[in-house]
């Protein structure tokens, strides 16, 4: 790694945040589910079979991580991937949960 892209205290204690918030399996659901397209909040709770409650506790821990943007349409409330580059994060992690562990 090169030294430009090395991460310097502050940014390693933000990215052991973001990577907290993705420590779980329904919030790596929620992302999963969300690379696809943007989704209502109604549909990922059917589409995860999750308790409402559940489903937007975890929300927003990925919403205060900048992972996850809501906005409303009426009454609505739709979610989508803040930053799809970050989904990159799923290729490394199939590749080593299958080659390596």
């Amino acid at each position: 790694m090169k030294s430009e892209e090395m991460l310097t205290d502050e940014l390693r204690e933000r990215g052991a945040r973001v990577l907290q918030a993705l420590a779980n399996p329904l919030r790596l659901g929620i992302m999963q589910a969300l690379a696809e397209r943007s989704l209502s909040c109604s549909e990922l709770q059917a589409l995860l079979n999750c308790p409402q409650p559940t489903l937007s506790l975890q929300l927003k821990l990925l919403v205060e991580q900048g992972l996850v943007a809501t906005s409303k349409e009426g009454t609505v409330k739709r979610c989508s991937i803040r930053n799809r580059d970050f989904l990159k994060l799923f290729t490394c992690l199939r590749r080593h949960l299958l080659e390596v562990l």
